[in-house]
């Protein structure tokens, strides 16, 4: 069993909201961000029941919290000017509500076991006032694209309404091994994850999943390989990269769901978040990626 932390309310916080006591009282060691996601995940409680950010607070209440870690300076990081200038250059839109970056491969999205920065921190440190700004929704580390960041929280509430009514249309290009079949036009099933320890997870197909679907155009053949696009209709984990390889045609330089050949064939995943439609204030907005990391030069390499 997790070990479990608590505080007890004073009377000086008797009526205070939940999330500006976590916030003062862990004041900037651990990102909003997390604070949020715990409560979310019943995983910060109040009296041993799950609470709400907004709840008021009352003298004696007990909040019960896992251990939540501190993460490392991003100061302290090395090359840390690199870091900064290939996330500045990787913005592709811009506006009051909303951030898109073209995500390069192996950069976390957030800092984590052994990591003390992400994405979300690099932003942070390119903008002024940016404490409220927070990931829209994930990425892998290995896959690269477009990654929506929402810049106060009435936008991250927009946006993640958005997702859940599956209005947020996501095209991702990828290079598969072998010669994809042209009538094979779309992937559901089933799927669940199974965690390996806190940094593992893996994706199988289960009854007892959830559902999933994928529609798939074919691009290109070109050598040995595939080039097409996946339009994911639902979220899961590793969705793409599991109905590649379950269907016998694993991403090239997965490491995860792979053969011999497909995982050593390329120096990184072949799989990118080309394209992205939300809306912005009402606005429909459609971003498009002109570089896609690598994936058109191992094409024009073959």
């Amino acid at each position: 069993m997790s070990e479990i932390n608590f505080l007890i309310v004073n009377k000086d916080n008797d009526g205070r909201r939940l999330d500006n006591y976590l916030f003062s009282y862990f004041k900037k060691g651990i990102p909003k961000s997390k604070i949020y996601s715990s409560i979310r995940k019943a995983k910060i409680k109040v009296n041993g029941r799950k609470a709400k950010p907004d709840q008021k607070l009352s003298d004696g209440d007990k909040i019960g919290y896992p251990p939540l870690v501190q993460k490392a300076n991003l100061n302290d990081s090395p090359n840390l000017e690199e870091h900064l200038n290939l996330i500045r250059d990787s913005v592709i839109y811009d506006s009051k509500n909303f951030l898109v970056i073209n995500k390069p491969p192996n950069y976390a999205v957030h800092g984590g076991s052994g990591l003390n920065f992400g994405i979300i921190e690099i932003v942070r440190k390119l903008y002024k006032y940016s404490d409220d700004f927070n990931l829209a929704h994930r990425l892998d580390k290995s896959t690269s694209g477009c990654l929506i960041i929402a810049k106060k929280m009435s936008s991250l509430r927009d946006i993640h309404k958005q997702f859940r009514n599956r209005s947020v249309k996501k095209i991702y290009q990828c290079i598969v091994l072998g010669k994809w079949p042209s009538e094979l036009k779309k992937i559901s099933n089933k799927l669940d994850i199974k965690n390996f320890d806190q940094r593992e997870q893996k994706t199988f197909k289960s009854n007892d999943g959830k559902d999933s679907l994928t529609k798939f155009k074919i691009e290109d053949n070109f050598g040995d390989f595939t080039q097409i696009l996946a339009m994911p209709y639902t979220g899961r984990t590793h969705q793409i990269r599991f109905h590649c390889y379950d269907a016998g045609y694993p991403i090239l330089g997965d490491q995860k769901y792979s053969n011999d050949k497909s995982k050593s064939i390329a120096k990184r995943l072949m799989l990118h978040a080309k394209q992205i439609e939300f809306l912005d204030a009402g606005k429909k907005i459609k971003i498009a990626t002109d570089n896609d990391y690598g994936l058109t030069a191992f094409k024009n390499s073959i």
